[in-house]
């Protein structure tokens, strides 16, 4: 089940001048609305980065140990990922050079990819223990209908907000009729959750449920006639 969060902000605005005539005429006192509402979805899937490195004496052998490192890595989580694993082209440098630590070279490229949460746990074992690869980031996504049906009940829940306010100030001016007007609505922030890096253990290993769930949000400006 979805949890929600709101907030309105009030603003009471001079009868509109006669250049707005495209909006709806208003005998009495206009009011304007800011209304947020914010809820959670359940977690489908994870998104995952990682880096991944290699070193040698020449750019090449750094090349060819990140090569190796790589291809390792899709061996060991082929039947843990769901579609592809994404690998950017590598990037190189030299470090080192005196005579007290002879000159070396680093190759760096990274990787991600999508996961269930049945492979969560296991996912999380095998990159820890694969050379030259460290966890960046994971991030909890929800299912695309659920999600869907979350920012319709976000939706909903922001108009009756919104007519709460607008009838709560209405009866405080002394109106007696409530009329929306019209409706402006922001870009709505859906929205994956980055998993903590410091994720708790237990005797069972990561848990996907203390990742958190991913997170909507759908701001509105909503304007009423109070007569």
């Amino acid at each position: 089940m979805a949890a929600f969060s709101a907030g309105a902000a009030v603003m009471l605005v001079p009868r509109p001048a006669a250049v707005q005539a495209q909006q709806a005429p208003c005998s009495g006192t206009v009011l304007q609305l800011a209304v947020m509402e914010k809820g959670e979805s359940t977690i489908d899937r994870f998104r995952f980065s990682l880096a991944v490195s290699g070193e040698g004496n020449s750019e090449r052998a750094a090349l060819d140990q990140l090569k190796q490192r790589i291809s390792l890595l899709r061996q060991r989580t082929s039947s843990l990922i769901q579609g592809r694993l994404t690998v950017p082209p590598p990037t190189s440098y030299r470090r080192g050079g005196s005579e007290a630590r002879p000159q070396r070279y680093v190759a760096n490229t990274g990787a991600s990819g999508e996961l269930t949460r049945s492979d969560y746990n296991l996912f999380l074992e095998t990159v820890g223990g694969l050379p030259g690869v460290r966890l960046q980031g994971m991030t909890s996504m929800a299912n695309e209908d659920a999600e869907q049906r979350l920012q319709q009940r976000l939706l909903a829940a922001a108009l009756r907000r919104g007519q709460e306010e607008a009838k709560a100030i209405a009866t405080t001016i002394g109106a007696s009729n409530v009329r929306l007007l019209s409706i402006q609505r922001n870009d709505s922030v859906r929205g994956p959750r980055p998993v903590p890096m410091a994720a708790r253990s237990s005797a069972s290993g990561f848990d996907p449920a203390e990742a958190p769930n991913p997170e909507a949000t759908v701001r509105m400006q909503l304007k009423y006639c109070l007569s």
